[in-house]
């Protein structure tokens, strides 16, 4: 009984893993889309840029960077510089 009890946990942690990992993924492609979407509009907020450059950040990785979210940042960046001056 005690193996079915192990198991039953970790199936359940295998599962728990499974479902954050496809969370994270669900709000790294929001995140994504709304950059592209800040970047495409012309009346974007300073406030706004700030935000999504800090999720970018957040969602880009810490060791493994994903190179869109880079670039991405890059150019909200520039954006940004731009609209201050």
């Amino acid at each position: 009984m005690d193996y079915f009890y192990f198991f039953l946990l970790l199936a359940f942690l295998a599962g728990a893993l499974f479902l954050l990992f496809r969370l994270e993924g669900r709000e790294k492609r929001r995140q994504r889309k709304a950059a592209y979407n800040l970047l495409e509009r012309r009346d974007a907020s300073a406030r706004e840029i700030k935000q999504a450059l800090k999720s970018l950040r957040l969602y880009g990785g810490r060791w493994r960077k994903d190179k869109e979210f880079i670039q991405l940042i890059a150019r909200l960046e520039e954006r940004l510089k731009n609209a201050r001056d």
